[in-house]
């Protein structure tokens, strides 16, 4: 299995990750179902468990990872990805499936937290790898900027785990440094290492479509650090927050809204403008979905600036796991699915575009019932049906996600690869 993995294209690697994304929707879906039936043979934790870590170092960053490597190596899909990042894949993603098996059979033991810190070690490989070449690469320096931001933050979010097994070890049981530890690794991750890159990928395919870069180095900066400051909004409920450092986080809000507001409407511009910027319907569509995903995340996020609102939905778990699920699922899965079609990861076809539709629709099903879940148990309001529901939504995800896949061998799209 080693051997076949070592010298595989850009492509394969690719549609490995659509794979993995694969996986993630089938224990959402165990998930779902295990509200509706017994399923004795899963625990309804572990499965959430190896969920949620899957997601984050099997879909999301092994996806992210290829991007870059391809963009900095400057690599096409079909071509076999350099071996030093070969070995760095191959073994994100065997930690990865190790870490996926060892939390659905036996929770947070020792096997399970071996592989999850070794793909924490993979993870610092990765970023000193990648950062070695981004000094020597032609991009723009406020595109790697960018990159680097997300590369720092990847490693800074570890220390949140780290503060939870210190927490542990020295038997503090504070809930409130607990959660503080969880929001810091969740915070850096989902703010910081997963949109950062995803914003450096979005600029790059721009710069290299149209000669034109959108961002300044000013923005990179000012943007990238926001996102320390930022930390703080998810625990505005610590006991004795000081006023200087709430007024630093209505400056941040307002920072970010404004930055997103320029970025987005410049990149309108120009798409309406360039006819090297046209994308494909499905990608046209998936990517508004993203801009409009984020625009909404940021005016929830300046929502939350108010302290007595930021302690009820921070400390509501419905409302974290609907906002977790905006940005993982809407935010930054639809974003690099619709990269892989624009990368030619992906080919497209009438079927394959359907099963896009039939995602996007999935995945925007799951997050407003997750939304109406999380406005009912503010309300103390019972809504029937919620469970049900999400569990058709995460199948629409399942399947869709397998015609996608399966339809990557048909004849027409190895026709097009063919020419």
């Amino acid at each position: 299995m080693l051997k076949s993995l070592q010298n595989i294209s850009a492509k394969k690697w690719i549609i490995i990750s659509i794979v993995n994304f694969l996986i993630v929707g089938i224990f959402g879906l165990l998930m779902r179902l295990k509200f509706l039936y017994p399923l004795p043979y899963f625990d309804q934790k572990n499965l959430m468990h190896a969920h949620s870590h899957f997601a984050f170092s099997g879909w999301v960053t092994q996806a992210i990872m290829i991007y870059m490597i391809m963009m900095v190596t400057g690599i096409k899909v079909s071509d076999a990805i350099p071996k030093k990042y070969q070995n760095i894949l191959i073994c994100n993603f065997l930690g990865s499936i190790g870490m996926l098996i060892a939390f659905t059979i036996t929770g947070y033991a020792f096997l399970s937290i071996a592989f999850s810190f070794c793909i924490v070690l993979i993870s610092y490989w990765f970023a000193i790898s990648i950062w070695k070449d981004l000094n020597s690469s032609n991009l723009y320096k406020s595109i790697i900027i960018l990159f680097k931001a997300a590369l720092i933050y990847s490693i800074l979010s570890s220390f949140g785990t780290y503060g939870l097994v210190y927490l542990k070890v020295t038997h503090q049981l504070d809930p409130l440094k607990q959660l503080a530890s969880v929001y810091f690794y969740l915070h850096f991750q989902y703010n910081g290492w997963f949109f950062f890159s995803c914003l450096g990928l979005a600029n790059y395919w721009v710069f290299k479509n149209s000669g034109i870069t959108l961002i300044t180095e000013r923005f990179s900066w000012s943007y990238s650090l926001t996102v320390i400051p930022a930390y703080f909004l998810s625990v505005l409920w610590w006991k004795n927050f000081p006023s200087w450092l709430y007024i630093l986080l209505l400056v941040t809000v307002v920072l970010q809204i404004f930055l997103w507001y320029r970025f987005f409407s410049k990149l309108i511009s120009l798409k309406r403008a360039s006819q090297t910027l046209k994308l494909p319907d499905v990608v046209n569509l998936l990517w508004l979905c993203v801009g409009i995903a984020v625009s909404l995340k940021l005016v929830l996020q300046a929502i939350s600036i108010i302290p007595t609102l930021s302690q009820l939905v921070y400390g509501f778990r419905p409302i974290v796991i609907a906002y977790l699920h905006l940005v993982l699922l809407v935010i930054i899965s639809l974003f690099l699915l619709g990269y892989a079609f624009l990368s030619n990861g992906l080919g497209l076809n009438k079927m394959i575009k359907i099963g896009v539709y039939g995602l996007l629709i999935g995945i925007l099903l799951n997050e407003f019932i997750l939304m109406i879940q999380g406005i009912g148990g503010l309300l103390r309001i019972s809504i029937h049906g919620t469970h049900e529901t999400l569990g058709i939504a995460a199948l629409l995800i399942v399947i869709s996600l397998c015609i996608i896949i399966w339809k990557q061998k048909s004849r027409f799209i190895q026709r097009i690869e063919h020419g």
